[in-house]
């Protein structure tokens, strides 16, 4: 009896399966010394091949919750590769499959687009002097300008996103993954009404309400600044098999200035505890990398959504090359 017990018990452990991830933690554990080889260790490739069984499992949340998830993990011999405030947020977020979704592009967003489409048109069929000069100054593009919190106070970082929002002339186009600093949100407002600038806003929908409640705080009315546009914005979508689905949230952060000028991307948020706590740092990009961002922006524009309550579109300027 105890012998065929050993024999079952290897057996188990022989074809127990182990996941992808599990396996390299495995390899992991083994001290470097006793199998690290020169010979091939620089010819090593990355298996960035997909992991059925992660997807297998996060479908199963979704579909499932907790026991679904710990159940296929279990059986797929992989590691548990969600925080616990992933797992929150996928339980929280997850909903069943709209087939609109897909068609939910409105009017003003087809008008944004069809906008840019058209002045992008004019601009590529200009062959004169002066878009030729242009194009050959952007063609010496400088390097880009990092700014880093370790070398500065805790409200430098908020006064360089400040100090660039002054400087707009035309247009602010902003990405934000969450924003509720008052004193930022009047910057913006003054170069509206003070400035005549239009100001596109895209924010996180997820932390959508912060601002919301800042502004209805302040007592603001949106009708007054008729030339500030506020939409929200999701991240992507992940689809599971079982027809879930979950969509992320906004996680970069950058402004653009006049549209033909420098870019700002971040990890600031325009939070408070951002701004004077937490650890963050600026890149200003100048030149044609610039159109990078407009093109993001175009993009997460029309995957945007009205704010209600707010003005969701404005017309845009003549744009740039």
């Amino acid at each position: 009896m105890d012998g065929s017990n050993n024999i079952s018990v290897l057996s188990y452990r022989r074809f127990q399966p182990v996941g992808k991830v599990r396996r390299r933690v495995q390899g992991l554990r083994i001290p470097s010394s006793s199998n690290y080889c020169p010979c091939t260790a620089s010819g090593t490739k990355p298996d960035l091949s997909h992991n059925e069984s992660a997807r297998l499992a996060a479908d199963c949340l979704l579909s499932q919750g907790l026991d679904g998830y710990r159940q296929v993990l279990q059986a797929e011999g992989e590691v548990d590769f969600l925080s616990e405030l992933e797992k929150l947020y996928v339980l929280q977020n997850g909903r069943d499959a709209n087939t609109d979704d897909a068609d939910e592009i409105d009017n003003m967003d087809k008008e944004f687009v069809n906008l840019f489409a058209h002045c992008e048109s004019e601009t590529s069929s200009d062959s004169t002097v002066e878009c030729l000069d242009q194009k050959i100054d952007k063609a010496l593009d400088p390097s880009p300008e990092v700014f880093l919190q370790s070398d500065r106070t805790a409200a430098a970082m908020k006064d360089l996103v400040r100090q660039f929002l002054r400087k707009a002339k035309l247009v602010l186009a902003v990405v934000m993954d969450a924003f509720s600093d008052p004193e930022l949100l009047c910057d913006l407002l003054e170069a509206s009404r003070k400035r005549n600038v239009s100001v596109h806003l895209l924010l996180d929908h997820v932390n959508l309400e912060g601002f919301v409640s800042m502004w209805q705080e302040l007592k603001l009315i949106s009708r007054n600044f008729p030339k500030v546009s506020v939409r929200s914005v999701p991240g992507q979508t992940y689809s599971a098999k079982t027809g879930r689905k979950l969509t992320g949230q906004i996680a970069e952060s950058f402004i653009i200035a006049d549209w033909d000028e420098d870019t700002l991307s971040f990890s600031l948020s325009f939070t408070w505890l951002s701004s004077m706590v937490h650890q963050s740092l600026l890149v200003l990009i100048k030149g044609s990398s610039v159109s990078h961002f407009h093109q993001e922006f175009l993009r997460l524009h029309s995957s945007s959504k009205p704010v209600p309550g707010f003005v969701t579109f404005i017309s845009l300027p003549q744009c740039l090359c």
